[in-house]
């Protein structure tokens, strides 16, 4: 397919860009598009409530749509009722702030979603845009990869992605979350964790069982406390973690700012001796317990003797007589 102008779209073999607002709309009802599987528009301010596509344009093999850099604010249903064939959809670089009810439910091919610096909003209307985008008639089988990197996310509902089966690489890098907030049976097929760049300090001791498959994860450049429960976690997994040289310790002051990764290996059993008195106490109470039982059955024992001793032969009915008859003495 040779190379041409329309309007401000310009046509290269199977991939068309548009720059400009409104580029799409310049498109040639009638003309045959067909062959097109890639389809950028950047700086064209679209609505994604209503069709991206033009009526008379036919982009039916199209499964590629970068839609980065467009100020996109509102995204719906209808943008995408005419490129249901998209695998790999771009939306990096805008500003959605309003989502209608499933608004990806015609793309039940979609295999990658792209949202870095996408969302705007607080933090609540924020969370709640995700939960609008993957509460769904779609099951989403197919996509395997979210980035939802840089969007100033603080909370994420824990069921947000419980709805998408296919997920195998969920990347959550360079946000404000504060902590692994999932439902615990929501990622049996996730792969891949991205979460490097928050506040996450630690690290929920059963995070292997609610992420079973995983085998890579990034925890890079938090502000992690060492503690020992946390390191015997991170040294005791089979997965990769990415990034290790800037995976490093906000505390315990002695270790700040070292890797958590570069810390030598008596360093959790030193730390148990030295921050668990607790532990040394409660066993010096029960070591001084035991013995004070001892002490009082010791004594115990030889009471018995004793009373044994003073009554050798037992004390019959005659001699209870005669014991009754002493008289008691005064002073």
């Amino acid at each position: 397919m040779a190379i041409s102008h329309i309007g401000v779209c310009r046509v290269n073999g199977f991939q068309m860009t548009c720059r400009g607002k409104d580029s799409l709309h310049g498109l040639k009802t009638g003309r045959d598009y067909s062959e097109v599987d890639t389809l950028n528009v950047h700086q064209d301010k679209i609505d994604l409530t209503d069709n991206l596509i033009p009526d008379g344009i036919d982009f039916s093999r199209l499964s590629l749509l970068n839609a980065s850099d467009n100020e996109i604010s509102r995204i719906g249903r209808r943008g995408f009722d005419k490129i249901r064939n998209v695998q790999f959809l771009y939306l990096t670089k805008n500003k959605i702030s309003h989502a209608q009810p499933d608004p990806f439910q015609a793309l039940e091919r979609l295999e990658v979603l792209e949202m870095e610096d996408a969302l705007d909003g607080n933090s609540d209307e924020k969370s709640q845009l995700l939960r609008t985008f993957f509460k769904s008639k779609n099951s989403f089988v197919h996509l395997s990869k979210i980035e939802l990197n840089r969007n100033g996310l603080e909370i994420v509902h824990p069921k947000t992605f419980c709805g998408v089966q296919g997920l195998k690489r969920l990347e959550l890098s360079n946000n404000r979350l504060t902590s692994f907030d999932f439902a615990r049976s929501c990622f049996g097929e996730l792969k891949a964790l991205f979460v490097a760049g928050n506040l996450i300090e630690k690290i929920p001791t059963d995070i292997w069982d609610f992420l079973p498959s995983l085998s890579s994860l990034d925890i890079s450049n938090n502000p992690i406390n060492c503690d020992c429960d946390t390191v015997k976690l991170l040294r005791g997994d089979d997965v990769v973690f990415i990034n290790q040289a800037e995976t490093k310790c906000a505390g315990p002051p002695e270790v700040e700012g070292q890797g958590i990764f570069d810390l030598p290996k008596e360093y959790c059993s030193a730390s148990s001796n030295k921050t668990s008195p607790r532990g040394k106490a409660s066993f010096l109470q029960f070591l001084f317990l035991f013995v004070v039982a001892i002490g009082i059955l010791y004594a115990y024992k030889k009471y018995r003797e004793r009373l044994v001793h003073m009554s050798p032969t037992p004390v019959g009915y005659h001699n209870l007589q005669h014991e009754l008859a002493v008289e008691p003495e005064f002073v």
